[in-house]
């Protein structure tokens, strides 16, 4: 196995590592799990800035998607978690990075579309201005700017910047499922604010194209083509499932149950544009959400 075939996956044990371990196994690509919080060999730890230097050099490419779950109640040692884990653990990888004497050839860093903000009216591609009002814009913020010494050493860095990945196996939708099934599941807060999102399988080939494709570089909405709002969210995963959706959840009882992460996550409005990714050639298996539902769901 040569060099240019070995990746770095932090992150690998994750939804979307566990896909993209597979997906690039099969590809013939060797692997390489690299364990966050481990001070030891194959890992790195930004609690105390231990890195296993030795184990990045040399490698084709470097992908990157730990980070602390922002799923949880946000209270402020939550948010400390959360920020410190992208800010910190993404800056003692870049940073590293851009010393080895052999770098890598690409380095992807996961981000979010929060980048660009809560609530925006417009359509937002990859050349949208970008905000940090709100804890999500702001973290990912900094998760971005964590990546600069990568870029600045001159490896070629992508920002994946997603939104609601599909997936029966975990992430936002396996928590939805419950009540759908059971014909509870309804438009949340009105339902009239834009969701972007993706499956899971073109997820992960989105990946693969921008870790081979040398034009492409900088932010990478991996979102889908055809954003939806929350009511056209509900109604077609209930007609995907054969259940009704019509029961609503409005917004202080969101609030109440989640608190701020679900204000500015499920209420937030936000659609995005693969602008990127569409104008290089990629296409999407399932462009549309009551395919990519199906496909999840294995319907």
């Amino acid at each position: 196995m040569t060099a240019r075939r070995r990746i770095i996956l932090t992150g690998a044990t994750g939804l979307i590592g566990t896909a993209l371990s597979k997906r690039l196994t099969s590809l013939g690509f060797e692997v390489i799990p690299f364990r966050s919080r481990h001070d030891g060999p194959g890992g790195m730890n930004h609690l105390t800035g231990s890195i296993d230097r030795a184990a990045l050099e040399g490698a084709y490419a470097v992908i990157h998607l730990a980070g602390e779950t922002i799923a949880q109640r946000w209270n402020e040692a939550a948010k400390d978690r959360i920020l410190a884990s992208r800010r910190d653990g993404t800056r003692l990888l870049a940073d590293t990075l851009a010393g080895l004497k052999q770098k890598p050839e690409v380095f992807l860093s996961m981000s979010g579309i929060n980048r660009y903000g809560l609530n925006r009216k417009e359509i937002l591609d990859e050349t949208a201005t970008v905000s940090a009002e709100g804890f999500l814009p702001a973290v990912t913020e900094a998760w971005e700017n964590a990546t600069r010494s990568a870029s600045s050493g001159g490896i070629r860095t992508v920002l994946l910047r997603t939104s609601l990945v599909l997936s029966a196996d975990g992430g936002g939708l396996r928590k939805m499922l419950p009540a759908f099934r059971l014909g509870l599941g309804g438009p949340i807060g009105g339902g009239r604010q834009r969701m972007s999102w993706i499956g899971l399988p073109d997820l992960i080939e989105l990946i693969v194209w921008a870790m081979d494709n040398p034009a492409v570089r900088g932010p990478l909405n991996a979102v889908a083509p055809r954003p939806v709002t929350q009511a056209e969210f509900a109604r077609t995963l209930g007609a995907v499932l054969r259940r009704p959706s019509f029961l609503p959840m409005p917004s202080w009882a969101l609030s109440l149950l989640f608190g701020q992460m679900g204000r500015e996550t499920i209420l937030g409005d936000l659609a995005a544009r693969p602008a990127v990714a569409l104008d290089g050639g990629f296409r999407f298996a399932t462009p549309d959400l009551a395919s990519a539902l199906r496909q999840a769901l294995g319907e």
